[in-house]
């Protein structure tokens, strides 16, 4: 079977999560291949690999979001790829849903969902946070706005309400390694400003078909910490 898409996840450390994760897009309700990538390999993640009969990709050189990131993204063979963070769960009906939009829409260049927060093994249903996300995407909800210049650029004027793993890539269009930023926290939001100069949309999937998990071993919250933006 010819797959358009890929699920990479750029894995690293021994997290508790992966496995969760894993299960969830092997359990996917429209079937997808999953590949796990690393640049720090360990006995853990192949035994994961070796599980769940995953192809395991390690790349040499010194660990970093933005290299691992281009690194797992490059390894998706595929028109389509979405780069999973390996401490997350996804919806089973994620990439049906995917599908759906992505057949209406082939000009797509990053497609996004909405998502649930999972906080200290609880799901969190609503937050002022997701609210506000969702009220800065409410324009890519209209399919002819959604293809204008000014509407991407200006959906994330205000800060980054694209949660980035929620995100799957149109690989076709945007060609390799599309991770060239500076930043380090804010690696995301500067991609996602890159690619909206680009001619095409950005589809938006208003259903919670993500749930992100925040924990004190997270990348995103070691930033913050620290105030590693850049």
């Amino acid at each position: 079977m010819r797959y358009k898409h890929v699920f990479a996840i750029p894995a690293y450390g021994q997290s508790p999560w992966l496995e969760t994760c894993i299960r969830s897009l092997k359990v996917q309700s429209q079937p997808s291949p999953v590949i796990l990538c690393t640049s720090s390999p360990s006995e853990f993640l192949e035994k994961m690999a070796e599980k769940y009969e995953l192809p395991l990709y390690v790349r040499q050189g010194e660990s970093g979001i933005r290299d691992d990131w281009n690194y797992a993204y490059d390894q998706a063979e595929t028109e389509y790829v979405t780069i999973t963070h390996q401490d997350d769960i996804y919806h089973r009906d994620y990439l049906k849903y995917m599908d759906q939009y992505l057949g209406k829409h082939p000009d797509t260049l990053i497609a996004m969902t909405d998502y649930r927060i999972i906080n200290q093994h609880q799901q969190v249903r609503w937050d002022v946070s997701l609210l506000i996300k969702q009220i800065m995407k409410l324009p890519l909800r209209l399919p002819f706005l959604a293809d204008k210049r000014w509407v991407k650029l200006g959906v994330q004027s205000l800060g980054n309400g694209i949660c980035c793993p929620s995100v799957c890539y149109h690989k076709a269009i945007l060609g390799k390694s599309i991770f060239q930023s500076g930043y380090h926290y804010a690696l995301d939001w500067d991609v996602f400003v890159q690619i909206a100069r680009k001619k095409g949309r950005f589809t938006y999937i208003p259903k919670e078909l993500f749930y992100y998990r925040i924990h004190d071993g997270a990348t995103t919250k070691a930033c913050l910490k620290k105030n590693c933006i850049f």
